[in-house]
C-alpha cells in the first residue's frame, strides 16, 4: 500500500475527502502512523511511528487543521496562533509600514503642492498689483501731468524754463 493508497483507503472513512480538503488531524497522524508502522521492517511500534510523524510535521512547519475558520476564533483571537500567520508577520508589518509611509508621503505631497497653488494666486496679485502700481506712477510724472498739477496749486512759486536746459562744463585743474 503507497501513501496515496492510505489516504484513499475505505477503511479510514477518507474517500470522501478532495483534495485540499479539511481532515482530522488524529486521523490523518493515525492512519499515517499505521502506515508507515506497516511498511518498517524494523519492529518499531506504532507509538515510535506517530511520534515520528509528528516530529516530522513539525520540523517542516505542516499543521493539519480543519479548514472553516468560524467567526469566534477570528474574533478571538485564534487566529493569530496559526503557523502560516506568525511565520508571515514580519511581511505583514512591513507592509503595513510602508502603507502608511505611502499614505503620510502622499499627504504632505497633497499639502505641498496645496501651498505651492496659493503661493502662485498669491504671486499673481501682487505682480498685478505692482504692474498698476508702476502704471500709475508713469501716468502722474509725465511732463504734461506735472505742469497741470502746478497750474492747479495757487501757492506754487515753480514755473516752467523759457529756456532749455544746458550742460555746465568744469574743468579740474
Amino acid at each position: 500500500m503507497n501513501l496515496k493508497g492510505l489516504f484513499k483507503h475505505k477503511k479510514h472513512g477518507l474517500e470522501d475527502v478532495e483534495p485540499g480538503g479539511a481532515v482530522e488531524s488524529e486521523t490523518v497522524l493515525g492512519d499515517a502512523a499505521e502506515f508507515f508502522a506497516a511498511e518498517d521492517r524494523e519492529g518499531d511500534t506504532v507509538e515510535s511511528g506517530l511520534a515520528s510523524i509528528k516530529e516530522f510535521t513539525r520540523s517542516e512547519g505542516v499543521e493539519v487543521t480543519r479548514g472553516n475558520v468560524s467567526l469566534r476564533e477570528i474574533l478571538g483571537g485564534d487566529i493569530f496562533m496559526n503557523g502560516w500567520l506568525r511565520r508571515q508577520m514580519g511581511v505583514i508589518v512591513l507592509c503595513v509600514v510602508l502603507s502608511i509611509v505611502y499614505i503620510t508621503n502622499r499627504y504632505s505631497a497633497e499639502q505641498e503642492i496645496i501651498e505651492i497653488e496659493k503661493l502662485k494666486t498669491d504671486l499673481t496679485e501682487v505682480r498685478y498689483r505692482a504692474l498698476t502700481r508702476s502704471g500709475e506712477l508713469t501716468v502722474k510724472t509725465r511732463q504734461s501731468q506735472v505742469e497741470a498739477f502746478l497750474k492747479q496749486t495757487p501757492d506754487s512759486v515753480l514755473v516752467l524754463p523759457k529756456e532749455p536746459p544746458f550742460i555746465i562744463k568744469y574743468k579740474e585743474k
